[in-house]
């Protein structure tokens, strides 16, 4: 695969940057989230009309026809900035719909910019494996009815629509049986509880018992929402590890422009060897993150097994450069880097928060133990 950027996606990169730069600085960001929003209406219309909800989308339901290469280089250029807007969750359901092959006027709304659908899929008990689901669903005379609950919904405080995956048969862990519901966000039987994260961001806690919905909430076939879903929650993990690289080349930067000011014993700390063979470690870190969301990218041409197998390799990778860069960051910083009104601090917290979601990093490495054929392509 060639990983030289086109012209369209140099301008791509480049307004997602300028945007961050001018529209949504760190101290914006710190007094929006102390008072309590977990998005700016405008901000959202501002991504819908350059076309960022629509970027991976089909030209049929509204969208560029965007590659995973495209989206990928898009969330790298918005991490540095932290946004709260829930971008990736919202694309990694619409991309869910196109494969459950159902409702085009949602899809066409969320390209739009005018509803914003989220995945609530993660149970507590999962420990990083996507098959794992506990909640159930039976059919009733009119429809369905399901029990159960979701934690850490990210952009559930905002949703419009929740795809909600619940089990219509055999047991956890089990990939046939379960199904994709599609539920209001203002249901009356939708229970929701917003949740303050590790970088002041908000997720949100659902729980439902008895919620009533009819027949045609069901997306896709019963018992048939696990490939669906598996692809779904391949675009989401791709977002999130590019917009972790934007946030440790952000911190890398940062800690460099802040050595080569920061005075101590009479002399700049970039003069010292200890200082830059921690930031020549760091940049280490960020380049092999990189080398493997192109390797990321690679296998998503490909699918299946190897997706999957490459999809815990980032997993594992990422969370292990992340929580490198961004600790060795505000150690370099000193007591300035723990504090809140600055951005070093805050780009640790979203990287920690990165790192642990979807289960953690052991998670990962024991998928990828599991699997002795792992990141070995197929010959035959």
């Amino acid at each position: 695969m060639d990983f030289q950027r086109s012209e369209e996606q140099v301008l791509l990169s480049d307004g997602a940057r300028r945007y961050v730069e001018q529209n949504f600085d760190y101290e914006t960001r710190r007094k929006a989230l102390a008072g309590g929003e977990a998005y700016s209406v405008e901000r959202w219309r501002h991504m819908a009309e350059m076309g960022w909800l629509a970027l991976v989308l089909p030209e049929t339901q509204g969208g560029l026809d965007g590659t995973p290469a495209d989206y990928a280089i898009l969330m790298e250029s918005l991490g540095g900035g932290l946004l709260p807007e829930p971008l990736a969750p919202v694309v990694q359901a619409a991309r869910l719909l196109l494969a459950t092959g159902g409702e085009d006027d949602l899809l066409a709304a969320t390209a739009a910019g005018e509803a914003r659908p989220v995945v609530a899929h993660g149970e507590i008990a999962a420990g990083g494996y996507l098959s794992h689901v506990e909640a159930r669903a039976e059919r009733t005379g009119e429809g369905w009815r399901l029990m159960g609950s979701k934690s850490l919904v990210l952009g559930g405080a905002v949703a419009t629509h929740y795809i909600v995956s619940v089990r219509t048969s055999g047991a956890p862990g089990d990939e046939a049986g379960i199904s994709l519901f599609l539920v209001p966000a203002d249901h009356p039987d939708l229970g929701r509880r917003d949740v303050r994260l590790t970088d002041d961001s908000f997720g949100s806690d659902l729980r439902f018992t008895n919620l009533a919905l009819p027949a045609e909430a069901l997306l896709g076939r019963e018992g048939q929402g696990f490939g669906p879903l598996r692809e779904a929650m391949a675009w989401l993990q791709l977002g999130l590890h590019a917009e972790a690289l934007g946030a440790m080349d952000k911190a890398l930067w940062t800690t460099r422009d802040y050595v080569r000011t920061r005075q101590q014993f009479g002399t700049t700390l970039s003069t010292f060897q200890a200082v830059l063979h921690r930031l020549a470690d760091m940049a280490m870190e960020v380049e092999m993150a990189r080398s493997m969301l192109f390797r990321l990218l690679t296998a998503f041409g490909q699918g299946g097994r190897t997706l999957d197998r490459t999809l815990a390799a980032a997993k594992a990778r990422f969370g292990e450069a992340g929580f490198f860069v961004g600790a060795q960051s505000v150690q370099l910083h000193g007591g300035m880097g723990m504090a809140d009104d600055y951005v070093i601090g805050m780009l640790f917290k979203r990287l920690l928060l990165l790192r642990n979601l979807h289960g953690a990093t052991n998670d990962a490495l024991n998928r990828l133990a599991r699997q002795p054929e792992a990141l070995i392509e197929e010959t035959h």
